[in-house]
């Protein structure tokens, strides 16, 4: 019987292969790797680790805690991996897609080489290095693209980027680690000079399949792109809801923590209804080149403190200012500035602003969750489990940029300074960016961020590869000192980031 069933089934098998072959596929893709150290990745001198004792294990302090052996310095070793096929169907349609591995599309050097076989033979497999079974290929995108002569229609997990980037990110760039997942259609219309994209998404639906676990998401977004006069700006709208019994994947914060408890208590957030409003310009005046972004968060965030009577106000807010002068065909000088709303720690509304991932201004400040250097295993760990889980927040910075280029070089430096926006005061509730969680402030604290010079150059070897370093050396203002515990002073430690890096783009 075996036999006659393979004998049946293999022309089936040949036929429909030959069929998928038939199909013209272009694969496209992303592979890197670095190496990156930070040197006093903690920012203070302290070698004793105090981030949970006293009042310090409410959550207010700054202090990251120290890795197995107090070491203050980190490094590892990643790689960033993505495949992007295109299927060509017809004239009509086109699928697309990103298949990475691991978490940050990619994965860390060393990441997986113990499988649970080894787990009771430790000793037996020590020199056998093998991969864990249990890592699977992540799919950030599977879409079809529906061609009409009023519309183009994108149905399935895609992607979307709007402004310079600040909320709605793509990564589409070589190092970008996220990508803003949109499970839904998108309806892309031209007209003219103006782009019109309705959307719909199911972002959530793994509570249950009726509509008190759902999340969605709906708006649309309308630009004005001019290329003949160089300008364009733009308005994205969309609406953010939240089922009232969804708390599996959202959780809130409770503002009455006992002062030195060991962790914050969550409670389910609840029915949401949140509104983004996303200002968008960009303006060129011969070799000078203008843009900003202004992301506007509103509406019901829920039962974010615990209380389940009245829902917490959103009322964040970010206004982003980039500009570059060509100087001459190799001198670009840049200047860039932003204001990025802090939450004060009160309860009727949840004011802090937190800018999309890949977005970022320095080398080393605000580019890495330092707090995942300890344990970057951690699926649940509730201050990111990843370093690049990293995101501006609470903050004023300005940037001084010059960039050289000549030939298959780029040379890049850079000067940022930065201060915190809401801080914690002596005798009121307060709130950690870092952490996201309430406490009650028995200190005050700096709002100094510190300032940064940043280096770095790429070196395009051929059309596909490049080859690049960076150092950032950061100037730790005393923002990152405090520790809300009258018994434990920290003085701030300078830090600096090295990396080098080679990646390929096919």
């Amino acid at each position: 019987m075996p036999r006659i069933i393979l004998r049946v089934l293999l022309p089936i098998l040949i036929l429909l292969t030959s069929k998928a072959f038939a199909l013209p596929i272009d694969w496209h893709g992303v592979f890197g790797v670095d190496s990156t150290l930070i040197d006093s990745y903690r920012r203070v001198k302290s070698v004793t680790d105090n981030s949970s004792s006293g009042n310090a294990g409410d959550g207010g302090t700054q202090e990251v805690p120290l890795a197995s052996g107090n070491h203050a310095n980190a490094s590892w070793q990643s790689y960033i991996f993505r495949l992007n096929p295109v299927m060509i169907i017809n004239d009509s349609a086109t699928l697309k897609g990103e298949i990475t591995s691991g978490y940050g599309r990619g994965g860390r050097l060393g990441d997986n080489s113990t499988q649970s076989q080894e787990a009771g033979f430790g000793n037996a497999l020590y020199v056998q290095n093998t991969s864990d079974e249990n890592d699977s290929v992540i799919i950030n995108k599977v879409y079809a693209e529906l061609y009409s002569d009023t519309a183009t229609w994108v149905i399935g997990r895609h992607s979307s980027e709007w402004g310079l980037g600040v909320i709605q990110n793509a990564g589409n760039d070589t190092w970008d680690r996220h990508t803003f997942v949109r499970d839904g259609v998108t309806m892309k219309i031209k007209l003219g000079n103006f782009h019109i994209q309705p959307f719909w998404a199911k972002i959530n639906s793994n509570g249950s399949l009726t509509r008190a676990t759902k999340v969605k998401e709906y708006g649309i977004s309308l630009l004005y792109d001019n290329p003949e006069r160089d300008m364009s700006f733009g308005i994205l709208f969309s609406k953010k809801q939240n089922g009232a019994f969804d708390g599996q994947q959202l959780t809130g914060i409770n503002s009455a923590q006992p002062v030195g408890a060991a962790s914050a208590t969550t409670t389910a957030i609840g029915r949401t209804d949140v509104k983004l409003t996303d200002i968008y310009f960009r303006k060129a005046f011969g070799d000078l080149e203008i843009a900003f972004e202004v992301p506007i968060l509103s509406g019901d965030l829920g039962f974010l403190y615990g209380n389940l009577t009245t829902p917490t106000k959103y009322k964040a807010k970010a206004i982003i200012f980039e500009s570059k002068y060509k100087a001459s065909e190799s001198w670009t000088i840049g200047f860039d500035a932003g204001k990025v709303s802090g939450d004060a720690g009160g309860t009727s509304s949840f004011d802090a602003m937190y800018l999309n991932p890949n977005y970022q201004i320095a080398n080393l400040l605000f580019r890495y969750n330092t707090r995942a250097v300890s344990n970057p295993n951690d699926p649940n760990a509730v201050n990111g489990k990843s370093v690049y889980d990293s995101y501006i927040t609470n903050t004023m910075y300005a940037r001084f940029g010059v960039k050289y280029t000549a030939e298959k070089w780029t040379w890049n430096t850079g000067f940022i300074w930065a201060r915190a926006e809401e801080t914690a005061k002596t005798g009121a509730t307060a709130f950690n960016h870092q952490s996201n969680k309430a406490f009650d402030a028995v200190k005050a604290q700096s709002d100094d961020l510190g300032y940064e010079v940043d280096f770095g150059f790429e070196y395009q070897w051929n059309k596909e590869i490049q080859v690049g370093a960076s150092l950032g050396y950061l100037f730790a203002g005393d923002y990152w000192s405090f520790t809300n515990d009258p018994n434990v002073t920290n003085s701030t430690q300078n830090s600096y980031a090295a990396q080098i890096r080679t990646s390929i783009d096919f």
